[in-house]
């Protein structure tokens, strides 16, 4: 059995990959000019009044959540295998850290987020 399993272990994962994945829809907007649908859906793609308007705005602020996340992620994931010198109450204090550093991260970048779809799509509501 896995008793000493740290379900953490998964968490930490699953913030890198999201961070890898930014970071992919990131190239693919700075070198394919393609906003990828996990940032906005499809059929409100239709509605965007500025694409290239919109990639210049997110674009950064899409890499640093990317490369944020990934950071973190992997440091936790280390820190949590024990595999940084932290101690216990450093760890402690690292895995605050880190979880604030990454909330907030996620905060700006979620207000980035809807900005810019005020900012660059029509609205849906017909006047």
């Amino acid at each position: 059995m896995m008793k000493n399993f740290n379900i953490m272990l998964i968490f930490d994962l699953i913030i890198a990959v999201v961070g890898i994945y930014l970071l992919y829809s990131c190239y693919l907007m700075k070198k394919k000019g393609e906003i990828p649908s996990s940032f906005i859906a499809e059929d409100m793609m239709k509605r965007c009044e500025d694409k290239a308007g919109y990639i210049s705005y997110m674009l950064p602020r899409a890499l640093l959540f990317g490369a944020g996340s990934l950071i973190s992620g992997l440091l936790c994931f280390l820190a949590d295998l024990g595999l940084l010198p932290l101690g216990k109450k450093g760890g402690s204090i690292f895995g605050i850290v880190m979880l604030v550093f990454f909330l907030i991260i996620w905060l700006v970048f979620s207000a980035s987020m809807k900005n810019a779809r005020i900012k660059y799509f029509a609205s849906d509501i017909s006047m």
